[in-house]
């Protein structure tokens, strides 16, 4: 049942996006001071202890209190990132691979490891619009030749025309 708009259910929804919005950057933030060699177990740690840390921070309370929601943030951005880990070589997208694991690597952003996609968007647009890319699909604001071109009709009047 939809609620009635006003400052409280504003707020309310802005604390509901950016608090775990907050864990999932933070604990980005943490995995870069952490050697390559031990990523994967202190991902695996990190989801752990965010679960935990989660379920008894939050007790019973029926609202989600916000370090719960900080820690549900920090816990789904290295969950995300620990299967994108584990499942990089295993999905690695060849012309033979089904739906199924085309799906499972859009999913876990592992479509195009290598920026092939980018490439073929590039390589698109150079062909359609014989243009080298710049980073921007958005070709009617990137040909700088359209802004010289004056678009206006010539009007010719003869002495009985009017503008009424």
């Amino acid at each position: 049942m939809l609620k009635e708009l006003n400052a409280e259910n504003v707020v309310g929804a802005i604390k509901n996006v950016a608090l775990p919005a907050i864990g999932f950057s933070g604990s980005g933030a943490l995995m870069t001071q952490i050697p390559d060699k031990n990523k994967k177990i202190i991902k695996g740690g990190l989801i752990a202890t965010s679960m935990l840390l989660g379920a008894l921070t939050q007790g019973s309370d029926k609202e989600i209190k916000p370090v719960t929601q900080i820690l549900i943030g920090a816990t789904v951005n290295q969950a995300f990132s620990l299967a994108k880990d584990v499942f990089k070589d295993k999905l690695a997208l060849t012309a033979d691979s089904d739906i199924t694991d085309e799906l499972m690597a859009g999913a876990l952003g592992l479509a195009c490891p290598d920026g092939s996609c980018q490439r073929a968007n590039e390589q698109y647009y150079d062909a359609v619009y014989g243009d080298t890319y710049n980073g921007s699909f958005t070709p009617a604001l990137n040909y700088p030749e359209s802004y010289d071109t004056v678009y206006q009709e010539e009007v010719v009047m003869d002495e009985d025309s009017s503008f009424i």
